[in-house]
């Protein structure tokens, strides 16, 4: 899975990478809701420190079809691309009530970013380095960071309910998935 991240982004470019050249008035969201991906691996992928861009910037753009399958009882979340093995994350911590169904087939509902107990919004100076969290469409299922060595102070408490990953994975996670991710859970 390490090697899948590090080959996504680098600088190399390689067949499932565009090059997609800066035009006057694109702004970085609006360029990854057009090419289907996300503002946050758009500047991962290209070492940008912010979202400024520049007319004439050349940025290597990538086409992932993310996809989560949450194992619960082997306690994985496993990011699969164009339906094949990405990466796979530990789920630290499980607050779910005891009666689940056996499969529930939702999406990404939204991606959060928290700092101080309050919301950041991405591109803002308090969003690096925030506490991330990923909110489902099914309802008890939030994906929440819990304390790891690169982040051992939480300010953000957990949901009620929810599963918990190492703040560093989810920190990644939410930056390569959005509101069109696949999800599906089972036991």
């Amino acid at each position: 899975g390490e090697v899948n991240i590090d080959i996504l982004l680098s600088r190399t470019p390689s067949p499932e990478k565009q090059e997609y050249i800066v035009k006057p008035g694109d702004v970085l969201v609006v360029i990854s809701r057009r090419l289907k991906t996300t503002p946050e691996l758009i500047m991962r992928m290209n070492n940008l420190s912010g979202t400024m861009l520049h007319i004439g910037d050349r940025l290597l753009i990538s086409h992932p079809e993310f996809a989560i399958a949450i194992q619960r009882k082997a306690k994985l979340v496993v990011l699969l691309d164009h339906g094949a093995f990405f990466k796979q994350y530990h789920v630290r911590e499980e607050k779910l009530s005891p009666k689940q169904p056996a499969k529930v087939t939702t999406k990404v509902a939204e991606t959060m970013a928290w700092r101080d107990g309050k919301r950041v919004g991405f591109g803002t100076k308090e969003f690096l380095g925030s506490t991330r969290w990923i909110r489902l469409g099914a309802p008890a299922y939030t994906l929440y960071s819990v304390a790891d060595s690169a982040h051992p102070n939480l300010a953000q408490p957990p949901p009620p309910q929810g599963l918990g990953l190492a703040a560093s994975d989810l920190e990644e996670l939410s930056g390569l998935v959005n509101n069109r991710t696949p999800v599906t859970i089972t036991d």
